[in-house]
């Protein structure tokens, strides 16, 4: 089995980047400045970690449990490093898959949705209060043939999965938008041989954002100077910093490196914060409105599934956990017979981990056929 790095990848013939791509990158995303070689972030004070774009100390009493979060993701290992972005270079970039976002949910009466690319939780904040942080952890899952191939697909197509946490983006509306950061993991078959290809990306979404040839939304942005491999453990988060700039971290808890940058809304968008989301998705076909076929996939539990909500950016916090989520299922189309069903399902472990796996779809039992 071949695993590559993106920079070995190519960007099909079929599909050119627009030179805005690059030049919404670098007006919009904005590195921060790396700390001294003896910093020490968890005896630093807010101030001195907010100048390198690090996450805030959390009240250790008042908020035990996003305390140790915070505790583990900056102690050893633990190496910041300043955030690359991709530049134009020729066709040599990776795969960059369109996530389609706004798509319509079925609610039913066991209290979940379902999807054709979407599968994971979200949850809604209390009150009037908007959300101003999430955060969750995964191990990087391993991707590979599915055992039964969907409607269409045969076993040298591309099948291409996205693991991530995101803000807002469950609903299409005018001036949408959604934030969102975490991993991709993909498998080919390649003259007989199973190719698999990770790697990390960003990404913020808007609904009212285009640009040429195509008239689509901006792709995601991978992070050339971030790898990741099977089975990493990854954490990720996202701070609004005002009403229109998100900070975004990630971190490889298994290498130990870390990446902090700043982001600027696309155009004008509406306050964010109405959801949070945990998610395991398969992505658009570059260029066109098909999706990939999902892959078989090791499964994706998330944990440290935190989400801070406040009436507006700076007011007091509270700290939401996954109380009362909406899951979401995703289905699938399959042949012989013909049918739909649900492949990849989301199940509640705690109040702050999510478990998400792939369901055989020869396994037709209870819940296995959408009706």
């Amino acid at each position: 089995m071949n695993e590559e790095t993106p920079a070995m990848l190519t960007m099909p013939k079929h599909f050119q980047l627009s030179m805005t791509y690059f030049e919404e990158i670098e007006r919009r995303a904005h590195a921060y400045p790396l700390p001294p070689e003896d910093f020490d972030p968890l005896s630093a004070s807010n101030a001195q970690l907010d100048v390198y774009g690090l996450p805030l100390r959390p009240d250790p009493e008042t908020e035990p449990e996003l305390f140790a979060f915070w505790t583990r993701l900056l102690s050893y290992p633990f190496r910041v490093i300043a955030t690359e972005f991709p530049k134009p270079k020729g066709n040599n970039l990776p795969p960059i898959p369109l996530l389609l976002v706004g798509r319509g949910g079925s609610r039913g009466f066991r209290h979940f949705e379902n999807s054709r690319n979407w599968s994971g939780a979200y949850i809604i904040p209390e009150r009037l209060d908007k959300f101003v942080f999430v955060t969750g952890t995964w191990h990087v899952p391993t991707p590979s043939l599915p055992p039964v191939l969907p409607e269409g697909s045969s076993a040298n197509d591309d099948y291409q999965s996205s693991t991530w946490i995101g803000i807002d983006g469950h609903r299409r509306y005018p001036m949408s938008s959604m934030p969102q950061i975490g991993t991709s993991q993909c498998f080919k078959i390649v003259d007989g041989v199973e190719q698999i290809t990770t790697y990390a990306w960003w990404q913020w979404w808007s609904l009212d954002e285009h640009f040429p040839p195509d008239n689509r939304p901006l792709p995601p942005v991978p992070i050339p100077n971030f790898p990741i491999a099977l089975h990493d453990e990854i954490t990720a988060g996202l701070t609004v910093r005002s009403a229109d700039e998100v900070q975004f971290f990630i971190k490889n808890q298994t290498t130990g490196l870390f990446t902090t940058f700043l982001v600027i809304a696309p155009g004008q968008i509406l306050p964010l914060g109405s959801t949070a989301e945990w998610i395991m998705e398969r992505p658009t076909v570059i260029g066109d409105h098909r999706l990939y076929p999902l892959p078989n996939y090791t499964d994706v539990v998330f944990s440290n599934c935190l989400a801070q909500a406040a009436a507006s950016v700076g007011s007091p916090t509270t700290t939401l956990r996954l109380d009362r989520p909406r899951l979401i299922w995703m289905y699938e189309r399959f042949a012989s017979p013909h049918r739909k069903s649900f492949v990849s399902l989301p199940e509640k472990e705690a109040k702050s981990r999510l478990r998400v796996r792939y369901r055989d779809a020869s396994s037709l039992g209870s819940g296995g056929l959408l009706t």
